[in-house]
């Protein structure tokens, strides 16, 4: 279990690296902590019959996080340069 997960966080900072992931904006930093956090305590989220935990979760916060919190001004310029 524990080289399941390992493998699959290395496969994803990897992801990370390879498409430029600002790593120095604070935003970045707190999805990843969050994210993996999650994934890696075994968090678990439940209401009645229904339960989420781990790796699902963990990426449904992480997508939740993505959306909701603001990106630094510069990227939304940037952002809007390159479309």
């Amino acid at each position: 279990m524990l080289l399941l997960f390992g493998t699959i966080a290395s496969v994803g900072l990897l992801n990370l690296m390879r498409n430029k992931v600002d790593l120095n904006q604070t935003r970045n930093i707190i999805i990843i902590a969050v994210t993996l956090t999650m994934g890696i305590g075994g968090a678990v989220l439940s209401y009645k019959n229904f339960a989420i935990s781990g790796i699902g979760l963990a990426a449904i916060v992480g997508i939740v996080l993505n959306l909701c919190l603001p990106q630094e001004k510069e990227t939304q310029e940037e952002a809007a340069e390159k479309q």
